[in-house]
């Protein structure tokens, strides 16, 4: 006797697997926006960002943040689209030429303002002042390295990067 004339018992469903598909059609729908606002933030940021890595610390600077701001959906509420900063800390303070060799290797013209030692503040005021600074524009953005000091005889410097388009003047 062939059993496959007579009649066929029907097949079981499987719930589970109408069930798998509609958790993962739930989570692509949920997880998209999410997706398409990183890929907009991470290609609205790439030539900046490009731009800021040619910006090679020296040895001995510890990074001690970063702000990028920007993309395509972006909202200029505290800072401005399109910019950005990167901020390091050192014990051994930089000298006009380390920056004007930084900015040189960087593509701008790496003309220095200021000793980066002394102070521009008036006698018997404190606070953070720029030391020595350098900028230019690159490839469409605004360009700022900026050394910092927080009192006259403190060894510590900050240095910033700073970038922003030139849109946002």
């Amino acid at each position: 006797m062939d059993k496959s004339i007579g009649p066929q018992a029907p097949r079981r469903r499987r719930p589970w697997r109408r069930v798998f598909k509609g958790v993962l059609i739930a989570l692509a729908v949920i997880a998209a926006p999410f997706l398409v606002l990183q890929a907009s933030y991470v290609l609205g940021t790439a030539r900046m960002v490009s731009l800021a890595d040619r910006l090679h610390p020296l040895a001995g600077w510890e990074p001690d943040g970063e702000n990028v701001s920007g993309d395509f959906f972006c909202v200029p509420v505290a800072v401005p689209c399109d910019s950005m900063w990167r901020q390091y800390r050192t014990q051994q303070p930089p000298a006009p030429s380390d920056i004007r060799k930084l900015t040189v290797a960087a593509g701008l013209d790496g003309k220095v303002d200021g000793d980066c030692e002394t102070s521009p503040l008036p006698p018997n005021v404190t606070g953070m002042y720029t030391a020595c600074s350098a900028a230019g524009v690159l490839d469409g953005f605004d360009v700022e390295v900026r050394v910092l000091k927080l009192a006259e005889n403190d060894p510590e410097r900050i240095i910033q990067f700073r970038l922003s388009n030139i849109k946002n003047r």
